[in-house]
């Protein structure tokens, strides 16, 4: 009988220590689960960091290699004819800007489509923005090349360059080099010309 007392004792007392063991089981299972949350979400951070950047340096590539074809003489001749939006720009220049925005324009919509679904950083999209309002979508040649082809993009695209042109005022294609000259002018220790430099004109 006293034996069956102590074995009653020992059992009472290993119950609890069973129960907390298994409470600990809970209390670890739950840490591991929150750890390996903490985990997932900074390898998700990490891989969007690594998209975030390989799409950065694909859209820098993409712009470099657009403007140095823009540059070029011949390419350069009819961007600025076109630019300037006159009715009596001639045919080749004409096919030539038409392209140039065609393809302009696609590189845009693609960066839009993007930043919306989180690869490309929204600064580095909203500066590229900032130079499409001021330096192309303010000149009246883009703007009319738009009005002739914006049916050809999605129609998201199109309300976002809509609400662009909206915000910024129309300006003469001369203003910026108007700009850059006055800049010249006024900028400390302006060097005199170079010798035998042919004068610069405007186009």
């Amino acid at each position: 009988l006293g034996r069956g007392k102590i074995i009653g004792s020992q059992s009472k007392l290993i119950m609890p220590t069973l129960s907390q063991l298994a409470d600990l089981g809970e209390l670890f299972g739950g840490v591991a689960v929150v750890a390996s949350l903490i985990y997932l979400a900074i390898q998700i951070r990490q891989n969007t960091q690594t998209v975030r950047s390989t799409t950065l340096q694909q859209n820098t590539d993409t712009w470099a290699a657009f403007w140095l074809k823009v540059a070029e003489p011949e390419t350069a001749q009819a961007y600025v004819a076109g630019m300037f939006g006159r009715p009596d720009i001639r045919p080749i220049h004409y096919s030539q800007f038409f392209f140039i925005c065609r393809g302009m324009f696609i590189i845009l919509e693609d960066q839009y489509y993007q930043v919306r679904k989180g690869t490309l950083d929204p600064d580095t999209y909203a500066g590229y923005q900032r130079a499409i309002s001021t330096q192309m979508l303010a000149f009246r040649g883009f703007r009319i090349w738009w009005l002739q082809s914006r049916d050809v993009f999605s129609p998201a695209f199109v309300d976002h360059v809509d609400s662009m042109i909206a915000e910024v005022p129309e300006i003469d294609a001369t203003a910026m080099l108007i700009d850059w000259q006055a800049k010249a002018h006024a900028y400390p220790d302006n060097p005199p010309p170079a010798p035998n430099a042919p004068e610069s004109a405007p186009p």
